[in-house]
């Protein structure tokens, strides 16, 4: 099988976060990389270039680097809307994190939430509508609305503490991390429409877990395992059968990312470097049993965060 071709997502590496930096962030917070329909679709990305953090647009050879908000307050955690038409966002601009919602283009941004208390983390489901996490009773609970902000529902109601919601691509689950007492952490499914949700993750192992990523077929669920230095990829069943581990070694592996036809994982690790570099990070690719791991950057900087086009032959990063 061909390696796919890679297309860096920001012009500059020090535009990259540090490693350490990255995980800390994007453990809880997902990801918008490409358009969804095309391969060679725009690319989203935050950048803090301007002394904050604003959401550009960049064609996926590199090129068009385009700033789609420019305010004062930070906006951060961008989401293409099923039909590329959109953009869901979170934004400080009005003292607090906020939803909105903008065209592709950046115009015309609609303020989707008012709340005293933090809106943010926002996820479209296949039908278009816009799970997001909030904190106004208090505790991380998700809700979901419509595109304008209409109907809206909440989906939990308890005290755990949660990562951000993260759909399956048949937009029928939501996986997300709970943070529990003394460091620990684990992945839970619950429906998209509301509902009870379901531990995977603590009777394996007493690690922390993170990095939840949806198989392409909404089956299977790759995530990270491990502590200090050493993190490791595994996968289980979104019923909570067959846990595999995907790669075993001292080092850190982490930002699973499933290829589309659902045979290849893309990765970051650590390996190259030494085991207190975490601001050395590879992009990888292997087989979905972890099998055939190939460094595909070999950079002496920090790569990280991947994302597959649609078709699979190209690795944004």
């Amino acid at each position: 099988m061909p390696a796919p071709k890679l297309f860096r997502r920001r012009p500059g590496r020090g535009l990259a976060p540090t490693w350490l930096a990255g995980l800390c962030l994007l453990a809880c917070v997902g990801t918008a990389p490409a358009a969804p329909g095309d391969a060679l679709a725009p690319v989203l990305f935050v950048s803090n270039r301007g002394g904050n953090a604003q959401i550009h647009l960049l064609r996926a050879d590199g090129s068009g680097d385009q700033a789609l908000t420019k305010t004062a307050q930070e906006n951060t955690e961008p989401a293409w809307s099923p039909d590329g038409k959109l953009v869901a966002f979170t934004s400080y601009r009005d003292g607090n994190a906020e939803i909105y919602v903008m065209n592709a283009d950046g115009s015309q941004p609609r303020r989707l939430t008012q709340h005293a208390l933090s809106d943010n983390a926002p996820a479209w489901t296949a039908d278009g509508r816009i799970v997001f996490r909030s904190m106004r009773n208090r505790w991380s609970n998700f809700y979901a609305m419509d595109a304008d902000g209409g109907n809206l529902k909440q989906l939990t109601d308890n005290q755990l503490d949660k990562g951000a919601p993260v759909l399956s691509p048949d937009g029928r689950w939501i996986a997300f991390v709970v943070h529990g007492e003394k460091g620990s952490s684990d992945i839970h499914v619950m429906p998209s429409n509301g509902g009870a949700a379901r531990d995977l993750t603590s009777a394996l192992s007493k690690n922390p877990k993170s990095f939840p990523s949806w198989s392409p077929d909404s089956q299977r669920l790759a995530y990270v395992e491990g502590k200090d230095l050493t993190l490791n990829i595994k996968a289980i069943q979104v019923d909570g059968s067959q846990p595999v581990s995907i790669t075993s070694n001292v080092y850190t592996n982490a930002y699973p990312v499933w290829a589309p036809d659902g045979k290849r994982i893309a990765f970051v690790s650590s390996r190259e470097g030494t085991r207190t570099e975490m601001a050395r990070g590879d992009i990888y690719v292997m087989n979905a049993d972890g099998s055939a791991q190939v460094n595909l950057t070999r950079h002496p900087d920090d790569d990280n965060n991947p994302a597959w086009s649609a078709d699979g032959r190209a690795i944004y990063f």
